[in-house]
Parts: structure tokens; C-alpha cells; sequence
């Protein structure tokens, strides 16, 4: 199976130069830990570079060395956090049980989706808030959504009914709308809108069904 690390970028590609020792690999992390921590108490607009320089410890001008402007970071901070749901989406599998039925596959990915999103306030504020250029969210999307569903349809391609490349379709879809209601209950609730969230569940679990030729489950 292809290992959802594989989803993101090795190396970001706002980065001005790429950090090759550990000691500054830590002040990268140094730099967006605390640029994430300014988003979240404070929101994006307030994100000045002095800021985070003095948050992280770092000479303004190391930070410098790293990226050339404010933005740099803000974007380097979503490819960061797109890597690290991909670690999330690896661990929800990781003890995965062979027999497990494609529903309850979709119900542990989407509530490790959910579950992200309340973990990570910056996160809302960049991905739910339409603050990233939609073009990065765009490329993002298309590269590792379409990664992710060719994985999982690996996963589930010998219990499916139709042919794995279709299967493999039907999960980039479903993913996709996924995404944007999921995104929209985060919207109107920082907790995520409980009734949007199940019902995304349903939307998906009916969307699917015909892969698996089965009745899709009824809203609970």
C-alpha cells in the first residue's frame, strides 16, 4: 500500500532555502510553530514577520535566511499541516483490521478528518477561512487527494463490485465533497457543525454504496 506520507512535497516549496542540519530544520518548526500559534490567538491578519521571529527565538534575520516574506510562511505552515494529516490518515490505518467493512473505512477517515480540523485552529483559519491563494488549494487537492484515493481504493479494491480505477474515481469524488461540506461545518462552528458532519457522513456512505453494491445507510 502506498504510504500516505507520499501525499505531500519532501520539501516545501516556500522555503527560500532548504534547512539540511537538524538545528535548522528545528528553527523551521520554531518559525511555524510560532506563526501558528500567532493565527490562532490572534488571527491571520495580525501575523506580522517581527512577530514570529520574537515568538520563536529566532534572529529576524535567520528567519530571513528561510523565507523571504510573511507569506512564505503562511504557505509553508499549510503544506505543513498537509503533511502532518497525512501522518493522521497513516495512524487511523495503521492497525487497520483486514475484514473491515468499506463504511466503517470511510466513517474512521472521516472522523480523523474532523477531529484534525478541531485539533488545529490555525488550520481553520487558513483552510476554512478562503484565506490560500485558490490556485495552491487547487494544486494541493488534486495532487493529494488523488493520492489518497488511489490508496485507499487499493485498500478496498478486492471487496468493491466495480473495477478499481472507476472505485478509484468515485473515492476522489467523494473525498472532494467531503472536503467542502466538512469545511462548511467548520465554518459556521469552531467545533464543527454536528448535524452538517453526520450528514456528510451519509451524503459519502450513499455516494459510495454502488461500489459495494449496497443500499447507502440511512441519516441516523
Amino acid at each position: 500500500m502506498t504510504s500516505f506520507r507520499s501525499m505531500t512535497s519532501p520539501s516545501p516549496a516556500h522555503l527560500r532555502r532548504s534547512p539540511s542540519q537538524q538545528r535548522s530544520r528545528d528553527r523551521v518548526e520554531r518559525i511555524l510553530d510560532a506563526a501558528a500559534a500567532i493565527v490562532d490567538e490572534e488571527g491571520l491578519d495580525a501575523l506580522k514577520v517581527v512577530d514570529i521571529a520574537k515568538r520563536a527565538a529566532v534572529p529576524l534575520g535567520t528567519l530571513y535566511q528561510f523565507f523571504a516574506r510573511k507569506d512564505d510562511i503562511v504557505y509553508a505552515l499549510a503544506e505543513r499541516f498537509a503533511q502532518r494529516f497525512a501522518d493522521v490518515l497513516e495512524a487511523s490505518l495503521a492497525g487497520l483490521d483486514a475484514d473491515c467493512e468499506w463504511h466503517e473505512l470511510l466513517d474512521l477517515l472521516l472522523d480523523a478528518y474532523t477531529a484534525y480540523y478541531r485539533s488545529e485552529p490555525a488550520l481553520r483559519e487558513l483552510w476554512v477561512g478562503a484565506r490560500l491563494d485558490p490556485e495552491f488549494i487547487r494544486a494541493d487537492h488534486q495532487h493529494n487527494n488523488s493520492r489518497f484515493a488511489n490508496t485507499v481504493a487499493d485498500a478496498m479494491a478486492e471487496k468493491a463490485k466495480v473495477p478499481r480505477d472507476e472505485l478509484s474515481t468515485m473515492i476522489y469524488v467523494c473525498w472532494e465533497a467531503s472536503q467542502a461540506l466538512l469545511e462548511t461545518a467548520f465554518r459556521s462552528d469552531p467545533d464543527g457543525d454536528p448535524a452538517i458532519i453526520e450528514q456528510t457522513k451519509v451524503m459519502a456512505a450513499r455516494y459510495l454504496a454502488p461500489a459495494f453494491a449496497q443500499e447507502g445507510r440511512a441519516a441516523t
